[in-house]
């Protein structure tokens, strides 16, 4: 799973995204998607590992992971991985499904508010999640993502 990430994570797609980030010292999992006036915001938690000496940084609430030598590298990969799959859905008109394919809830389709999975639903889905946070030492940090309200 992570590997088909780096992989795609190495093409270039130039997508205007505001990325902010701040590291959050519990191991709750909070996102969500609303529509402010102009924008619609996605705030996700990214988990920051090392495997055979490679940090990667994955978000469960997408699977979608970068990579890098170093935690900062690895957080830069993955703002590129997020702005080519936000730029790949808004191009296909497909994001609002694809989040529901991973588990967001319908809060309400008129104003475009979803909620995330909580973390127990991601790792029944998904064992690798899971044997990170039961088996691996990571951190969190919190990605804000702020997208044209027309997505």
């Amino acid at each position: 799973m992570f590997r088909k990430a780096m992989a795609f994570s190495m093409q270039i797609t130039i997508f205007a995204v505001n990325l902010k980030q701040m590291f959050m010292p519990t191991h709750s999992f909070k996102a969500a998607y609303n529509t402010g006036e102009s924008c619609i915001n996605l705030v996700l938690g990214v988990y920051i590992f090392t495997e055979e000496g490679i940090y990667i940084a994955y978000c469960p609430a997408l699977d979608i992971s970068g990579y890098g030598e170093n935690e900062q590298e690895a957080k830069q990969s993955f703002g590129e991985v997020v702005r080519q799959y936000l730029d790949y859905c808004i191009h296909e008109h497909t994001l609002t499904e694809d989040l529901q394919k991973h588990g967001w809830k319908v809060e309400s389709i008129k104003q475009h508010k979803f909620k995330s999975p909580d973390t127990v639903s991601m790792m029944k889905k998904n064992p690798d999640f899971k044997n990170l946070i039961e088996n691996k030492e990571y951190s969190k940090y919190m990605e804000n993502l702020s997208i044209p309200s027309f997505a």
